[in-house]
């Protein structure tokens, strides 16, 4: 495959430093980059990351997304902007309905059907009328507190019960984060913005839990999380971030997840704070799995890094996502995470047909609503009330040329001419009579004896 193309939408400390580690890699490069602050708009990305382009395109910063979301221009997008799905949602379907596949960094898109179904739900169907994939990943959610945890327990036969704590720094993250964890505000402050729920802390209990719970089969019934201020004795300072002494460094937040018997069976502990070092304190992610008859417990001291592991995890999980299957997919969909130290497009294992452009007079499947959710019968069952009816038909194409996802004129085998949304769909039979049943045999001989009295017809 050719040289893969990223636009990167967001140039903070997590965008930025996905474009620098994509300049030292091969086999894939920046062909665009979004940022709505005026001071970086108009830069030339190289420059200003204080790197040699070394020959590669010049790549401006741009304030309009629709310069660098673009199937001409981009092979996918890297979402680098805020934590939440609802703030990501419109972002997200703007590439979608350009055909254009999306790594999202929002901590909730780890598993957005935690906490936006609805949401999720509609991703996850424009991803797969327009044929590419949507992932959510991080270092947490995304690794740390969760698939790092689900590959542990793949050696375990049974599990009791997870408890895991990730104590880390959080200088290397961007403006969001620190108003997200509330670091330089004042004990009065915390207390009042926790009142008003308008506090987030760590963003992904929830996301993380249901990945892991869906993962091992476990029913999880309730979720509570719990929230405590961590106050500064010294002045710390971050590039994002100050918090000076006697108000918060940052959050210690926990989630205890309860299984059908009330019962902890996750009790994950994230005590984030800005410069933990300052006053002593060591960081490191811990997990202990409680299985049967004995605890495995791991650690890693230091901590993974937040800013680095969330950039690798981004980055390397590109050519993965380019070969996903079409819809809204989370780790436990895609293979394993790891570096990639050779030529990023030699990883992709793609579908040949899932991003091909189709010329004029190919056989393709298109499809058309012919029933909205809101236009369902009454009578059908809940979950397919949730879901559009579609009409699948094939023809031949008659635009000069087009993507899945988009509306196109066709004619069918009977000639008939007719208007409809292009699948990714292999338009060759997909559907079969099903496995081999020993007992249908014997049916048929009892049916043979009962009409014809055991003779061949």
């Amino acid at each position: 495959m050719k040289t893969i193309r990223v636009a990167i939408w967001g140039f903070g400390a997590m965008g930025s430093g996905i474009g620098n580690m994509i300049a030292a890699k091969q086999g894939i490069q920046v062909s665009g980059v979004c940022d709505k602050w005026d001071k970086l708009v108009g830069q030339e990305m190289y420059d200003y990351l204080g790197i040699d382009r070394a020959g590669r395109p010049e790549v401006i910063i741009t304030a309009d997304e629709a310069e660098i979301v673009d199937r001409d221009k981009t092979d996918i997008v890297i979402l680098a902007t805020d934590s939440f799905v609802k703030a990501q949602f419109d972002k997200i379907m703007f590439c979608l309905e350009r055909s254009v596949p999306v790594i999202s960094t929002a901590e909730e898109m780890a598993w957005p059907w935690a906490q936006n179904k609805e949401l999720a739900d509609k991703i996850d169907a424009e991803a797969k009328k327009r044929g590419v994939a949507v992932l959510g990943t991080g270092i947490n959610p995304g690794f740390v507190l969760d698939y790092l945890i689900l590959a542990a327990s793949g050696t375990c036969e049974d599990v009791k019960s997870i408890k895991a704590a990730r104590i880390n720094d959080l200088a290397p993250f961007g403006k969001a984060v620190m108003e997200e964890q509330g670091v330089g505000i004042s004990v009065e402050e915390f207390d009042e913005r926790i009142a008003a729920d308008t506090l987030a802390g760590h963003v992904g209990f929830p996301e993380s839990i249901e990945m892991m719970a869906r993962g091992m089969g476990v029913d999880v019934e309730d979720i509570e999380q719990t929230r405590e201020p961590i106050i500064t004795n010294v002045d710390r300072t971050s590039a994002y971030g100050f918090a000076g002494k006697g108000t918060l460094a940052g959050i210690r937040q926990q989630a205890y997840a309860r299984d059908e018997n009330g019962e902890v069976f996750y009790h994950l502990d994230h005590p984030q704070q800005i410069c933990p070092e300052d006053e002593g304190v060591h960081t490191g992610d811990y997990v202990t799995i409680h299985a049967d008859g004995y605890d495995m417990n791991l650690s890693i001291v230091p901590e993974t890094p937040g800013g680095i592991g969330t950039i690798s995890m981004v980055v390397n999980m590109v050519p993965h996502v380019l070969g996903a299957k079409a819809g809204l997919r989370t780790m436990l969909d895609l293979p394993v995470p790891r570096a990639i130290l050779g030529d990023y497009s030699e990883q992709i294992d793609l579908d040949p047909g899932q991003y091909a452009e189709r010329k004029k007079g190919d056989y393709v499947v298109v499809q058309r609503i012919v029933l909205t959710e809101g236009q369902r019968a009454p009578q059908v069952p809940e979950d397919t009330s949730k879901v559009p009816l579609i009409a699948l038909f094939k023809g031949y194409l008659e635009d000069e040329s087009a993507v899945p996802g988009d509306e196109v004129n066709v004619i069918t085998m009977s000639g008939r001419k007719d208007k409809a949304v292009l699948t990714a769909r292999d338009p060759s039979a997909q559907h079969t009579y099903g496995r081999f049943v020993p007992e249908l045999m014997q049916v048929h001989r009892q049916v043979r004896d009962l009409v014809f009295g055991g003779e061949e017809a």
